[in-house]
């Protein structure tokens, strides 16, 4: 079977990117054919290629028709639809949160999928039948994420796991006052894993949503639920069951996001319990059923294939463009915009402008004071060096300065995240660029 997946990056190994890659390589290592269409690729698309997945970013390098076509997120579904009007679609919600993941009615679209309750009640409020919709929980790859050891019975490491900047200060003041050392991953803080499961084997707590939260839970770190989005808490076996079927997220975060109640998750670490809880998404969120399920639905929807109305298609597809194509009605299109780039309403962007301009004067100044004092650490170092050739002692005190440097240069580089909205780092991000070139 050639099997069409769509998805709006392989990129930075986010929540769907995961789903994509994990579901590729089991249908691959099935006997599958896998074509993936993504407007932006990365390192995650090369290392995809390497193992023999065919990745594009345009829909003009497919040049096989697939069998069916996997669509995840409206913008990339709506071109393979176009392409391959007589191929039929299974269409896959991964977020009952974003426009971009909600569902819109296609008649070549025979089936929808929701990963969680959340997502199954988004589709449903949209109009999609119940008995064309599958609940089908998303997995973990147990090769690549491996059981850490036993964990310690108070925690010292912990990793915050975020898309969102909002709640970051609160989880950092949480794990300070609670003796932990905190490092963070993801969009929101600049910095980035591609072993994000040798990574985990070294942490005793996360503090995560969804898929990152399921994947840290199978390795058998205690999680916390939470993002900037809510809170949910500590997951342990009295609860497992309950909060997998809202995927660990939104549906679950139903609280604030505080100091307070991050105190309260940390102070239930349970050891023996989070390692009840990594056995038991260990046993009941494998891969293996996860790829049957969908080679199930791809089957059931090819056996019941029936002729469509090209008319019907057409209009349909012309709804589709309506809505997401850029226009001067405020459609899903900008809606999908917000969500993809950050921008905020007027009111909420000038308030965010005022705050960030105050904010980057500060940090103006404090980038002055930084590059002075680098550039006297840095000559003192050469100067040290000089003086006295290669005595140990002065090296191993010229590399612990140098180090020290650079870890106060991280600390910034958070500071920076925190006090700058992602919105406007992207813009400045993409400023720097264009003068660039």
């Amino acid at each position: 079977m050639r099997i069409l997946i769509t998805n709006l990056s392989l990129s930075r190994n986010s929540g769907s990117e995961a789903v994509v890659e994990l579901l590729a390589d089991g249908l691959r290592g099935a006997g599958h054919q896998t074509m993936l269409l993504a407007p932006t690729l990365g390192d995650m698309a090369d290392r995809m290629r390497r193992r023999g997945h065919h990745v594009v970013d345009r829909i003009a390098e497919i040049v096989e028709r697939p069998d069916v076509i996997h669509a995840q997120h409206l913008t990339p579904c709506l071109t393979a639809l176009a392409r391959f009007p007589d191929v039929p679609a299974v269409f896959s919600c991964h977020s009952a949160f974003f426009e971009v993941e909600a569902p819109m009615l296609h008649p070549q679209i025979r089936h929808w999928i929701a990963v969680d309750e959340a997502c199954r009640a988004k589709c449903l409020s949209r109009g999609i039948p119940a008995d064309q919709m599958s609940l089908v929980y998303n997995a973990v790859d147990l090769n690549r994420f491996k059981q850490r050891p036993p964990l310690p019975a108070r925690p010292a490491r912990g990793l915050l796991l975020t898309k969102n900047f909002e709640h970051q200060a609160a989880v950092r003041e949480a794990c300070a006052r609670s003796g932990i050392q905190l490092d963070e991953l993801g969009p929101a803080t600049g910095r980035f894993s591609q072993q994000l499961e040798q990574d985990l084997l070294g942490y005793d707590i996360v503090f995560a949503t969804a898929r990152m939260a399921i994947e840290a839970a199978a390795v058998g770190c205690s999680v916390v639920v939470c993002d900037a989005r809510g809170f949910a808490g500590l997951l342990s076996s009295a609860n497992m069951e309950a909060w997998r079927r809202f995927n660990l997220g939104v549906g679950l975060l139903t609280k604030p996001t505080t100091v307070e109640n991050l105190l309260g998750a940390i102070s239930g670490f349970d050891a023996n319990d989070a390692a009840a809880v990594s056995t038991y998404f260990r046993k009941a969120a494998g891969d293996a059923y996860f790829v049957e399920e969908h080679v199930r639905i791809y089957d059931q929807v090819l056996r019941s294939d029936r002729g469509l109305n090209p008319d019907e298609r057409a209009l349909a597809t012309a709804v589709w463009i309506e809505e997401i194509g850029v226009s001067h009605p405020r459609r899903r299109w900008f809606h999908i915009v917000k969500e993809l780039h950050g921008w905020p309403d007027a009111p909420e962007l000038a308030t965010l402008l005022a705050q960030s301009h105050a904010n980057s004067r500060v940090l103006e100044k404090l980038g002055e004071q930084i590059a002075r004092t680098q550039q006297l650490v840095l000559d003192e170092a050469v100067s040290r060096a000089a003086a006295l050739g290669d005595n140990p002692t002065v090296l191993s005190r010229v590399e612990e300065q140098l180090s020290n440097l650079s870890n106060f240069m991280d600390e910034i580089k958070r500071l920076y995240n925190g006090m700058i909205p992602l919105f406007i780092r992207k813009l400045l991000l993409r400023a720097r660029k264009g003068v660039g070139h």
